[in-house]
């Protein structure tokens, strides 16, 4: 129902408080890209990474440094997260989408930096964010932005099954032994979903993130996030297919780019 939904639609651009910060993220809903919506999935991962930011793997100690790559995304909320937390994120999506998503990540950085030098310390060890286009599928732009990743996100990114194929490829040929695979999804068809469902359960181990993890005022119980690691064939595939040894650890993962 609309009264549940936590973006309106009618709105151009969505303000929310993570983390200490204010983010401003503009949005265009009348546009006929996807992308320029800031979709509920997408607040529902960032208020699930600022409650779980206290202490263990999404605390800014374990963070720091890791690389990460948001997949689809759009106006770039879940991204400006994962750099709030002290990763150095790669925000992509389709070129059409580019703009906005650059104006919403150049105009909250420097208002993080600029909340960072007003007082004696930060609240967040903010990592840094840059945006790139993929196209999933493309070889290009895949070695383009030098893969493995330490992780892999995305919010509402599936909405039609013809995606899921092309999505895995994706992801396996961003993906390193250890890279953590965290999605976001809104249940809008039962088809799909039952597809997608299938279709992660054959590439990954998957587990789905309980209500209680979630922000008790920022869930849905049509919104889902999945938090998922490669399985043991597909980490052996992926290794060879990045040339990087099982035995090495993606913290310090030399790449040729």
């Amino acid at each position: 129902m609309e009264e549940d939904r936590l973006n309106s639609p009618s709105t151009s651009a969505v303000l929310i408080d993570v983390l200490g910060y204010h983010l401003h993220l503009s949005q265009n809903p009348n546009s006929k890209h996807l992308g320029t919506t800031v979709w509920d999935s997408s607040m529902v991962f960032i208020k699930f990474l600022e409650k779980n930011s206290r202490k263990g793997r999404f605390s800014p100690s374990k963070l720091k440094g890791k690389r990460a790559i948001e997949l689809g995304a759009g106006c770039g909320l879940a991204g400006l997260g994962m750099a709030l937390l002290g990763c150095d994120v790669v925000s992509t999506d389709q070129i059409e989408v580019l703009p906005l998503l650059m104006k919403n990540v150049e105009r909250n950085t420097s208002w993080i930096m600029q909340a960072n030098d007003s007082v004696n310390f930060c609240t967040a060890s903010f990592g840094s964010i840059e945006v790139a286009e993929l196209n999933w599928g493309n070889e290009d732009h895949i070695k383009a932005v030098c893969p493995p990743f330490d992780y892999i996100i995305g919010t509402d990114i599936v909405y039609a099954e013809h995606l899921l194929e092309p999505l895995v490829q994706t992801i396996l040929a961003l993906s390193g032994p250890r890279t953590t695979i965290m999605l976001g999804y809104e249940i809008r068809s039962t088809t799909v979903h039952e597809q997608m469902i299938q279709t992660w359960k054959e590439n990954f181990i998957v587990k789905t993130v309980p209500k209680a993890k979630m922000d008790s005022k920022y869930q849905h119980p049509s919104i889902q996030l999945f938090i998922m690691e490669l399985k043991p064939t597909a980490k052996l595939e992926g290794s060879l297919q990045n040339k990087t040894p099982i035995s090495d650890d993606l913290d310090g993962a030399e790449r040729s780019c």
